[in-house]
């Protein structure tokens, strides 16, 4: 922890000979909570501290628990976009890179029903949708989310198998594809940064 007030709590981690090792570039990392009454902030801040131009990927991997209220089942709660969408999900493959072509899901609509079934073939990846954010909600109750991702360009939706929760994931970056050139400034979602400069990037989760 490198700092707190009454609403918020920073974490922050800084670039070391153990990381230099897996990732050749200096940095600084701080990872910002903050709480205005029923909303959750959370910040990211990426430092770039050597004199290079530093390539880097950042994202989420918040879990909801569903159902919210006891009484309720898995297949009574949706997720709901804030525009129509028409998007494909981008398939992983066994090595868990992503496939070359998206697979139709979201056709015309602003709704995805949860089912179990949706998860048994890994996330579900989406990329450029319209939206900034989705709320996760039930016709059987009042109570939901609203989760605000706006600034990242890729959205993950995960579950394990069979499990009772959904992971709404906010992503500035992506998995490499199956065609990749293992080029890190080539990798398809790629941040760069110059030398001192920073990277600021937040999601929101507003409950009801």
């Amino acid at each position: 922890m490198t700092g707190q007030t009454g609403s918020s709590i920073t974490f922050t981690l800084t670039s070391n000979e153990a990381t230099l090792q897996k990732f050749p570039f200096p940095f600084q990392f701080d990872i910002i909570y903050s709480i205005d009454k029923d909303q959750l902030k959370v910040s990211y801040r990426v430092v770039n501290t050597g004199d290079q131009t530093m390539y880097f990927s950042v994202g989420a991997h918040p879990a909801f628990n569903v159902p919210l209220i006891p009484g309720s089942d898995y297949t009574d709660y949706y997720l709901e976009f804030d525009k129509t969408e028409n998007a494909g999900r981008w398939p992983i493959s066994k090595d868990g890179l992503i496939e070359g072509a998206s697979v139709p899901l979201l056709d015309n609509t602003q709704v995805l029903p949860l089912t179990k079934e949706l998860f048994h073939a890994d996330a579900i990846v989406f990329k450029d949708l319209r939206s900034t954010s989705v709320s996760l909600l039930s016709n059987r109750s009042p109570h939901g989310l609203r989760f605000d991702f706006s600034r990242f360009p890729y959205l993950g939706i995960w579950a394990a198998k069979n499990a009772d929760f959904v992971c709404i994931e906010p992503w500035c970056g992506i998995a490499d594809p199956v065609s990749s050139n293992q080029q890190l400034e080539d990798k398809e979602g790629i941040n760069s940064l110059p030398a001192s400069d920073v990277f600021e990037r937040s999601w929101k989760v507003k409950v009801f």
